[in-house]
């Protein structure tokens, strides 16, 4: 903000930030805080590709624990299963996810409240960032084939096609990277199989202090799970290495059940399809696994009391999150 001529104080006391907040590298703010303030600043410089701006040099060190954890990996894939197992660590307001289909493995991020200011910003971030963790593990020889992007079409596209340097499609259903599955097994030279024990230790234990709380567990798998083939029930249980009577038993006991949370899940993703691309409720309603758009839209009717098209022409945004929070 600073290289702008911008005061960043008045922003960060409109959010209820203290002006000392960047003094400690480990300070948390709440995601909906940090939605709020990434808001205010884009609008102050009305750059809608401020995002990008922020995160152009960010790297896995700016990750915290779960970066260094993952600079220690033995290879590529070890490396994004951490960033994807445990990310959670370091940012409470989304997920990422990682594909692998027919030789290309898709790298991702989805933010969990798609209705919060600026998520067209952060996910510009999330991905600049993601691109220069890969660039950093793979070297030279990494290649991006293609990126998505669920915000609208930005006043310079061909800046971000120069930052990626790859086709970049925007209104996309997910924020995603794409490249050659054979990436995967690059190995990291660098790593210190050592530190790497260290690290896990340290990662062991914040695991075993969320164990309990089966309830966002399951809202963390199924917000990334979406967007890939796998969210059912057996596969949800299967990755918290549960029988399906403990998952449901462990839900019941936290006043929930796996079919509230999934559609919880499903419409916050709907309503982020729904907001910031152009995409048909039809195909949103495939995405959010409904096989008929009738039945997308009477599900969707009941969560929100509006259609679809309703929702859309009441709150679809067209700046791409730039409105003060």
């Amino acid at each position: 903000m600073a290289s702008f001529g911008v005061d960043l104080g008045p922003l960060l006391a409109a959010e209820g930030v203290a002006e000392d907040v960047f003094s400690d590298p480990d300070h948390a703010l709440p995601f909906v805080t940090f939605c709020g303030l990434i808001s205010r600043c884009a609008a102050a410089v009305a750059r809608d590709d401020f995002g990008l701006l922020v995160c152009e040099a960010a790297s896995a060190s700016n990750l915290g624990l779960v970066g260094f954890l993952l600079q220690q990996a033995p290879d590529v894939r070890t490396a994004l299963t951490d960033l994807v197992g445990y990310l959670h660590h370091h940012d409470r307001g989304a997920a990422p996810f990682l594909v692998v289909e027919h030789g290309t493995a898709c790298l991702g991020y989805a933010i969990h409240e798609p209705h919060l200011p600026a998520t067209a910003q952060i996910h510009d971030g999330a991905l600049a960032t993601a691109l220069n963790i890969m660039r950093a593990l793979c070297g030279a020889q990494w290649t991006l084939l293609e990126v998505t992007l669920t915000r609208p079409r930005p006043a310079s596209p061909a800046r971000y096609e120069r930052f990626f340097d790859a086709p970049v499609t925007f209104g996309s259903d997910r924020d995603a990277l794409y490249f050659p599955e054979s990436c995967l097994a690059t190995p990291i030279p660098r790593a210190d199989p050592a530190l790497r024990r260290m690290l896990e230790e340290q990662v062991e234990l914040l695991e075993r202090e969320e164990v309990d709380n089966v309830s966002e567990q399951t809202r963390r798998l199924l917000r990334a799970a979406l967007l890939t083939s796998l969210g059912s029930l057996d596969e949800i249980c299967r990755m918290l290495g549960m029988s399906r009577r403990t998952f449901a038993r462990r839900l019941t006991a936290e006043g929930t059940t796996f079919k509230r949370i999934a559609d919880e899940v499903r419409f916050d993703l709907a309503r982020h399809l729904l907001g910031s691309t152009a995409m048909s409720a039809t195909e949103i309603g495939a995405i959010v696994r409904f096989s008929e758009a009738s039945a997308f839209s009477r599900a969707f009717k009941g969560w929100s009391g509006m259609t679809p098209r309703e929702w859309r022409l009441r709150y679809a945004r067209s700046s791409g999150g730039m409105a003060a929070g």
